[in-house]
C-alpha cells in the first residue's frame, strides 16, 4: 500500500482575481518511510497551488496539504465548472499512488470597452465612423449598437447592430452618419450624437462623436466665378475696341484678294472639267467591259458567291455566392480569435494546428476580415487552412508584429466538413524566450447554408 486521501470539500468556487482554498488529507499507508510529491492535474493548474508540495512521512502517519486556487482576472480564463485531480505520487510504492478529484467553478465577469473611431469627423453629405467594442471578460457577449442625437438632425446606418464577441475578442461595427438637411452656403455646423453599446450581460456603454457638416460649395467656388468674370468683361473690351476693327480691316483685303483669286482658279477649272469629262467617258466604256466580264465569272460559278465564317464569343459574372448558391452578404455577425502556444522546433516543416469555432452542419462560416498579431516578435510562418490540405494564407512571423487583411470582395468560407484552421511553425520565440504565440483575429458572419 501506498496512500490514502480524503477530500472534504470537493466543489469550490472562486472569483476571477480572488483565491480560494481547500485542504486534503494524505496518509502513509505503506510499512516503510516513503516520499510524496502532490501535484494538480487539469486545466486549473496553472493558477493552482499545494503547499507542501513534497511531504516524507512514517508509516500510518498523515498531513494535511492546502489547495489555492487563484485564477487571473483575465478573458482567457473562461467562466465555468473545471474539474481537477490532486495527484499523491509515492516514490517507494508508485502502484499505490492515489488522485482525489473535485472541481472548481469559476465566477463569470464582464468588461467590455467600447470606442468610436474616429470621434470628430467632417462632411458635406456624410462622414463615417467606426464602433470597436472589447470584450474582456471572461463570458461569450451580445452587444446590440444604436445611436441617436439630441437635435433630431441626423440619420444613422449601421452595416450590423447586433456582434456576438468571444472572451479576449473585439468587434467592429462600420456607421454612416447623415445630416437631414443640407445648406449651400455658411458657417460649418457641429452635429454631437451619442453611440450606445448595450451588452447582454452588463450594462450599456455610452461614447459620444460630432459630425461637423460643411457648406455643399466649395470655399474656392465663388472667388473663382468672379475672377471668370472679370476677365471675361475685359477681354470684351479689349476686343470692341482695338481687335475688332483691325479684324474687319483685315478681313476686307483678304476678300478682295480672294475674289480675284477665284476668277483666275474658275478658269483654270473650266479647262481642267473638261479634260476630266473625256477621261470619265474612257472609265466608263472600260467600267462596262469589266461588269460584263464579272457577269460571265458569276453565271460560270453557277450563281453563287464565297461566304465567309464568323465567330463569335462570351463571358460570365460572378456574385456574391457561396457553396450551393448560399447568400454571404447576410447572416449574423461574428468575432472570435484563434489563440496559440507553440514550441519552438527547428524542422521547418512542423506546423502544430489549432482549430477555430465548431461550424453548425446548416451554417457557413465566412471570414471577411483578418487580422494577425505577433506581439512578441516571434519567428516562423503562421497558415489559415480549410480543411487538413488547403492553405488560404501564409504569413512569416518576423515579417509583422501587426498585420490586418480584407476580403469583403473575395470572403474565406468554411464549412462543418472543411473548417477554418491555423497552422503555426516556431522557429525562434521572441521576447519571453519561451513559446511563439501568435494569434489571429476574425471577423465575419454566419450565414445559413441552402437546403439541398
Amino acid at each position: 500500500m501506498g496512500a490514502a486521501t480524503a477530500l472534504p470539500v470537493r466543489d469550490v468556487r472562486v472569483e476571477p482575481g480572488g483565491t480560494t482554498t481547500a485542504t486534503m488529507l494524505v496518509r502513509n499507508t505503506g510499512q516503510v518511510v516513503d516520499q510524496f510529491t502532490i501535484d494538480i492535474v487539469g486545466e486549473c493548474a496553472a493558477w493552482t497551488q499545494v503547499e507542501p508540495a513534497v511531504v516524507n512521512l512514517l508509516p500510518g502517519a498523515d498531513v494535511e496539504v492546502t489547495i489555492t486556487f487563484a485564477p487571473a482576472r483575465d478573458p482567457h480564463v473562461l467562466a465555468g465548472v473545471i474539474p481537477f485531480g490532486i495527484r499523491v505520487l509515492s516514490r517507494e510504492d508508485p502502484p499505490g499512488s492515489a488522485v482525489a478529484e473535485g472541481s472548481v467553478e469559476v465566477a463569470a465577469f464582464d468588461d467590455v470597452q467600447a470606442e468610436l473611431v474616429p470621434r470628430q469627423s467632417r462632411g458635406r453629405r456624410r462622414a463615417r465612423h467606426q464602433v470597436a467594442i472589447d470584450n474582456n471578460g471572461n463570458q461569450l457577449t451580445t452587444v446590440e449598437v444604436s445611436a441617436q442625437d439630441e437635435e433630431e438632425a441626423l440619420n444613422f446606418k449601421f452595416d450590423h447592430r447586433i456582434a456576438t464577441i468571444e472572451p479576449g475578442a473585439a468587434a467592429f461595427i462600420r456607421v454612416i452618419v447623415k445630416p437631414e438637411k443640407r445648406f449651400f452656403k455658411g458657417a460649418d455646423r457641429q452635429h454631437p450624437f451619442i453611440v450606445t453599446v448595450a451588452p447582454s450581460t452588463s450594462t450599456p456603454i455610452a461614447t459620444r462623436g460630432t459630425m461637423t457638416q460643411r457648406q455643399l460649395l466649395p470655399a474656392w467656388l465663388i472667388p473663382a466665378v468672379a475672377i471668370v468674370a472679370a476677365l471675361a468683361l475685359v477681354g470684351f473690351i479689349l476686343y470692341q475696341t482695338l481687335l475688332k476693327p483691325a479684324i474687319k480691316s483685315t478681313a476686307d483685303d483678304a476678300a478682295k484678294k480672294a475674289a480675284s483669286s477665284a476668277i483666275k482658279s474658275q478658269a483654270a477649272a473650266v479647262s481642267s472639267a473638261k479634260k476630266d469629262a473625256a477621261g470619265a467617258q474612257a472609265a466608263a466604256k472600260k467600267a462596262q467591259a469589266d461588269a460584263a466580264k464579272a457577269t460571265k465569272a458569276v453565271a460560270a460559278a453557277g450563281g453563287k458567291l464565297p461566304t465567309t465564317p464568323s465567330t463569335g464569343g462570351g463571358g460570365g459574372a460572378g456574385g456574391g455566392t457561396g457553396p450551393g448558391g448560399a447568400n454571404l452578404n447576410i447572416g449574423a455577425a461574428r468575432s472570435f480569435s484563434v489563440q496559440t502556444d507553440v514550441t519552438p522546433t527547428a524542422n521547418p516543416t512542423t506546423f502544430v494546428t489549432s482549430n477555430g469555432p465548431a461550424i453548425p452542419a446548416n451554417k457557413l462560416l465566412v471570414i471577411t476580415y483578418v487580422v494577425l498579431q505577433n506581439p512578441q516578435g516571434d519567428e516562423g510562418t503562421i497558415s489559415i487552412q480549410r480543411g487538413n490540405t488547403e492553405t488560404l494564407l501564409t504569413e512569416g512571423l518576423a515579417n509583422f508584429r501587426d498585420l490586418d487583411h480584407a476580403f469583403q470582395n473575395e470572403p474565406l468560407v468554411f464549412t462543418t466538413t472543411t473548417p477554418l484552421k491555423v497552422a503555426v511553425n516556431c522557429k525562434k520565440a521572441g521576447i519571453t524566450g519561451g513559446h511563439c504565440t501568435p494569434s489571429i483575429l476574425f471577423t465575419g458572419r454566419l450565414v445559413n447554408k441552402p437546403a439541398a
